[in-house]
């Protein structure tokens, strides 16, 4: 075999795809087991993930793209893992999403949406939640159930008015032969 054709196949072995077979995600690094060619597995392929970005794909079907370190093929690296069968597509230009298996998403949409779609509940544990809604306010669809207090520092109306109209109505109100309004007024 002459220089460059052995350079060629040296080159050829430093990236390889294959079909993801087994991942284990309990240690310090994930690893994956991949068949690289038919019979081929290269067993225990660190998979290298961004910094603060986890994911196992769920099911067959995963691709992961392999890196010979140094050329040599005994020692290789995995890039993030890809399951074109559950790839969330059609994307415009400029938009990213973060998303499972079972359809739960998070998209950053073009033109200053940020949509959250879960299958069940959204959690969020924390000691304080604030929300800023300067502009147009905060719109809830749906039954509100609070389990604690409700502090309001503004208005709270429903469909018959507000608590204020409430209280000068109760305020002003009389009853015939009876006196003078209710002592003392509702504040």
């Amino acid at each position: 075999m002459d220089a460059l054709t052995e350079l060629a196949m040296a080159l050829r072995g430093l990236a390889v795809r294959g079909l993801v077979v087994r991942v284990a995600d309990g240690g310090q690094t994930q690893t994956v087991d991949v068949e690289t060619h038919q019979g081929v597995v290269r067993s225990s392929v660190e998979v290298l993930q961004p910094f603060g970005l986890g994911s196992v794909p769920q099911g067959e079907g995963a691709l992961a793209v392999l890196l010979a370190l140094g050329g040599d093929p005994a020692d290789m690296v995995a890039l993030p893992l890809a399951h074109p069968s559950v790839r969330f597509g059609a994307l415009a230009p400029g938009e990213t999403v973060l998303y499972d298996a079972a359809g739960n998403r998070l998209h950053f949409r073009n033109g200053s949406l940020c949509e959250l779609k879960v299958g069940a509940r959204v959690l969020v544990s924390t000691r304080r939640v604030e929300i800023e809604a300067s502009a147009e306010g905060l719109r809830i669809t749906g039954d509100v159930e609070i389990v604690g207090n409700l502090r309001v520092s503004g208005e709270v109306e429903d469909h018959a008015g507000s608590m204020q109209e409430m209280r000068e109505r109760y305020n002003a109100h009389g009853h015939p032969g009876a006196g003078p309004p209710p002592t003392p007024p509702m504040d």
